[in-house]
């Protein structure tokens, strides 16, 4: 396997920069999840490590090799699409065996390694059916198994599961996972689900706009987002943001206050973040009110959207509660889980 380098990579159409300047380093053997809304700019990122879309500036390393000029069958890479991008006439061995059979591989190198990328997929019993008679799931593992045999350096992901139900993405996930484990390869994975992103990724790499906002471990991204971007789009439900005035310790909003323990605050006006989860119903609390809209009963947890002020509030509360629309529920927010950003760029700044 080997290590991806992205230095001062750009995209352009035209006059149109969709990619600015990203810079990114994966380990010889991660797996790193890039994540962000559709429009992002994420699966034109891949596709142009793949060699399916020109760079603009900038420069691709695989292997330490610059690839950034190179014709995507020299780059030693396979991809995994969300389309499957299955021979509907062709056997599940055919499909799997397909681009070594492009190359020319000797048949007897073709079965042995058909033979391994179907027992690591759980397709042995599979490999004389067509592609119809396969579920989605059979259908992903057959398109992964075709990037197995190949033996590539990097493994890229576009969106694989995103025409799964939401049972089978499970499934999926500790799958991908599992294989990734096994063989010990350098990934790169594209989705917009955040879920996928948290769960799957030693690296999380979120993507707005064409611009990275911010690489991390995806505890570390969840736990000191670097802007309100990450903060909303990490985390569901996502955080809560009230518009805050500090003075000295305390942070003043239009439903409450509260005193914040952080070493140093800045004065003036900011955005005071809180996750659903860090907060709590608590009648002796004065940190503010909430006036409840809906409610979403799910049994492990509630979840009890509101209105503090002019701000909308959701809180996340475990089990089951007896919380109806227009109660009026004392908040206490988590100290040590409050998060402050910057009121003009959304730059986290506490």
């Amino acid at each position: 396997m080997a290590q991806i380098e992205l230095t001062d990579v750009r995209k352009s159409f035209d006059s149109l920069e969709v990619i600015h300047g990203v810079n990114l380093s994966v380990p010889d053997g991660c797996f790193v999840v890039v994540v962000g809304p559709s429009g992002c700019g994420k699966s034109t990122l891949l596709r142009m490590v793949a060699g399916l879309e020109d760079v603009s500036a900038g420069a691709i390393a695989i292997g330490g090799r610059d690839v950034t000029a190179l014709e995507p069958k020299d780059r030693n890479v396979a991809m995994v699409f969300q389309n499957y991008a299955l021979y509907p006439h062709l056997t599940v061995a055919r499909n799997i065996a397909f681009g070594l059979e492009l190359r020319g591989t000797p048949k007897a190198e073709i079965k042995q390694r058909v033979e391994r990328a179907a027992s690591i997929l759980h397709l042995d019993g599979l490999l004389e059916r067509k592609p119809r008679q396969l579920s989605g799931g059979q259908r992903q593992r057959v398109a992964m198994g075709r990037a197995i045999v190949r033996e590539p350096d990097v493994f890229l992901f576009d969106e694989p599961l995103s025409n799964l139900d939401a049972k089978l993405r499970v499934t999926m996930r500790l799958e991908i996972r599992r294989i990734h484990e096994s063989l010990g390869a350098t990934s790169l994975y594209v989705t917009h689900d955040q879920v996928e992103a948290m769960t799957m990724g030693d690296v999380l790499v979120v993507m707005n706009d064409g611009h990275v906002e911010q690489i991390g471990a995806p505890l570390d991204v969840y736990e000191r987002p670097a802007s309100t971007f990450v903060a909303s789009f990490i985390g569901s439900p996502p955080m809560n943001f009230l518009t805050a005035d500090i003075e000295d310790r305390e942070v003043r909003f239009d439903a409450g206050r509260m005193t914040m323990h952080h070493a140093e605050l800045p004065r003036g006006s900011a955005i005071l973040g809180v996750r659903p989860e860090h907060l709590r119903i608590d009648p002796e609390a004065t940190d503010f009110e909430m006036s409840v809209r809906m409610v979403e009963a799910h049994g492990a947890e509630t979840i009890v959207h509101g209105i503090s002020g002019r701000h909308d509030v959701t809180v996340r509360l475990a089990g089951s509660h007896r919380i109806r629309p227009q109660d009026i529920l004392p908040l206490a927010a988590e100290r040590g889980h409050l998060h402050l950003f910057d009121i003009e760029r959304g730059r986290r700044i506490a």
